[in-house]
């Protein structure tokens, strides 16, 4: 066997080991979140319960008003990114499966999963199966297999999820991805995931305080404090 072709087996199986650490990580992000999903909804009534005596014993009704305000944006973003999120694993289900790719459920758990990380979460998702066909068949297939997936990628991120997301969040691009990485560097796979619903909490708290107020705004994509209380109300 030539130098050449050692070197670039060697490249395969090196870009195959990185997809298949992703995966590991991004696996394992998931079960760590469905846990935390599953002990938040079981400790929500306990946590509601607790909030209202605060407010009721300091005579300061915001914690109830934030707590509120947070689950009806949590809930809209979860519940919306986990459709969408489903919606895009459909199709790039579909898509792999005209070329008769392995593993199609994994390739959509990941889709669903990674889609709740902004931006790079989408790249990542596309990019793990085309690396494993790059791998298992040849380079024409796999960029074959991108377009596709690019081209769904693009109809999702830029047409479809824009205008069902709309401004539930109201949170500035440039804060998401800068938390992204504030909260990749953290926790890792798990802070990606959690990066946009941890910023929606702290700029929902900070906005119900005064003295707060101004770094709210600026974290957030809207203009004036009017359009901010607009934000921070329950069905805002």
């Amino acid at each position: 066997m030539s130098a050449d072709a050692l070197l670039s087996d060697g490249m395969l199986a090196s870009g195959a080991m990185t997809a298949l650490g992703i995966t590991t990580n991004t696996l394992a992000g998931m079960v760590l979140i469905l846990f935390l999903i599953l002990l938040m909804l079981t400790e929500a009534d306990d946590w509601h319960a607790k909030i209202t005596a605060v407010a009721a014993k300091g005579g300061d009704r915001r914690w109830l008003d934030i707590g509120r305000s947070v689950g009806e944006k949590f809930r809209a973003y979860f519940t919306l990114r986990l459709i969408l999120g489903t919606l895009t694993a459909a199709l790039y289900m579909v898509w792999l499966a005209i070329f008769g790719v392995d593993y199609l459920v994994l390739w959509g758990l990941l889709a669903v999963l990674l889609n709740f990380i902004p931006t790079v979460g989408s790249i990542v998702a596309g990019a793990l199966p085309v690396a494993y066909v790059l791998v298992t068949r040849d380079a024409g297939m796999a960029a074959l297999v991108a377009g596709g997936l690019l081209v769904i990628e693009q109809i999702m991120g830029n047409f479809i999820d824009p205008k069902v997301m709309g401004k539930r969040l109201s949170i500035s691009p440039l804060v998401v991805l800068l938390s992204l990485l504030f909260w990749s560097l953290l926790w890792g796979m798990v802070g990606a995931i959690l990066a946009v619903p941890m910023t929606v909490l702290i700029t929902m708290v900070m906005a119900h305080f005064r003295e707060l107020r101004p770094a709210a705004l600026l974290l957030t994509d809207q203009t004036s404090f009017a359009e901010l209380d607009h934000y921070i109300e329950p069905n805002g």
